[in-house]
């Protein structure tokens, strides 16, 4: 696979780095893989493949040492592979997979050992040694207070695993987030976990609402999460935390976040002012990216070049950097592919009118009724299936 190609995905990879700007990016859609290609950089782009149109992709991931590409599905889809890197072919991988609805999925390196990381609905850990051939289940995640409590508002209340991250000079430092329900540490990869709680607090509109985590690698004791009450900032390993946006805000529900890739004191955070519940009252999300420049205290909207208001939820969001420059791809739950090429200062539209980027069922608060109701028998025949 080329260094310039990256993947916008809602819970999959989301930092790639090249030897220059994107000239392929691979999409995961409600309807499978879409790739998008351009001669150079200035050129149109345009659809050059799609593939897995049976699945509703919620994750892409590559793993430079092999050249696979790793695609994880809801409607418990299950995890697939294609061994060539582009998805001209594929192959399911589910052994000892037993939650096929896949939400997260990660991959580490340490020397030649390749381990992969997948979450699931409901909300489940598994592993894999040999690049997903066989996974097992990492049930140690619950053995901390509170699973009980674990949840997610939209019935039936199922939670699930939203994002998995290593430590960036620890591998073996794992951290885990519940959406909803809990922000799990491991020290020992992980046969043991803790629960870090001291962001949440009994007057938030959410319980414990984890959405993202970003470590700033040359000092990883500075943490910043986005949950679905707002940002916060870490400077002790997730000890203690400062709140730094919150619901009602412009940015009132943060979904991704980003750090520059040469100063770290610069944020880039994609989310929308509204909540899913409002999404559905309104039909409206009125999303955004926002950057600050003082490691959150202060926030400017990035909105030249978007809709205003821009009615889809940011679903997926992507990074791609190399020595000199930086891209970054916003896919919204409408089906709109956004791209900027001077740091979010400006964007441009270089897909629309494609199947919906969208976590789980993201997408329906922005479909009419009858299409509503076609949606979820597809994803019922599409569950009976798998």
């Amino acid at each position: 696979m080329s260094t310039n190609s990256t993947y916008l995905s809602p819970n999959g990879q989301q930092v790639t780095q090249g030897d220059g700007p994107v000239l392929e990016l691979m999409v995961g859609t409600t309807e499978g893989v879409l790739t998008l290609s351009r001669a150079k950089v200035g050129m149109p782009w345009f659809i050059s493949a799609r593939s897995l149109t049976h699945c509703h992709i919620g994750q892409l991931l590559f793993e430079k040492k092999t050249g696979k590409l790793f695609a994880g599905a809801h409607a418990d889809g299950g995890m697939w592979v294609s061994d060539d890197g582009k998805g001209k072919n594929w192959r399911s991988v589910n052994k000892g997979l037993s939650r096929k609805h896949i939400y997260a999925l990660a991959s580490r390196r340490i020397n030649e050992n390749v381990t992969m990381f997948a979450g699931t609905s409901p909300a489940g850990l598994y592993r894999s040694n040999d690049l997903g051939e066989n996974w097992e289940e990492v049930s140690s995640i619950f053995e901390v207070p509170d699973t009980e409590k674990w949840t997610f508002p939209p019935p039936p209340h199922i939670p699930h695993v939203k994002q998995i991250v290593f430590h960036p000079a620890d591998p073996l430092t794992i951290y885990v987030l519940i959406e909803q329900g809990a922000f799990l540490k491991s020290v020992d990869d992980g046969k043991t976990w803790t629960d870090l709680t001291s962001y949440s607090h009994p007057e938030d509109e959410s319980y414990r609402d984890m959405h993202r985590l970003v470590i700033q690698p040359n000092t990883p004791k500075n943490f910043y999460i986005a949950t679905g009450v707002g940002m916060y900032r870490s400077a002790d390993g997730g000890q203690t935390f400062k709140r730094l946006t919150r619901r009602g805000e412009r940015l009132g529900y943060p979904d991704f976040v980003f750090l520059h890739p040469k100063d770290f004191q610069t944020i880039y955070v994609g989310g929308s002012e509204l909540n899913p519940g409002k999404w559905y009252e309104t039909g409206m999300a009125k999303s955004c990216v926002m950057r600050s420049s003082d490691a959150g205290n202060s926030w400017e909207e990035l909105k030249n070049g978007m809709p205003e208001p821009m009615k889809g939820a940011i679903e997926a969001m992507t990074q791609h950097y190399w020595d000199g420059g930086m891209n970054l791809f916003v896919g919204t739950a409408t089906g709109e592919v956004y791209l900027s090429e001077d740091e979010g200062f400006s964007w441009v539209c270089i897909a629309n009118e494609i199947k919906p980027i969208s976590k789980d069922d993201h997408h329906i608060p922005f479909i009419s009724e009858e299409k509503r109701k076609e949606e979820m028998d597809r994803r019922h025949r599409a569950m009976a299936k798998n």
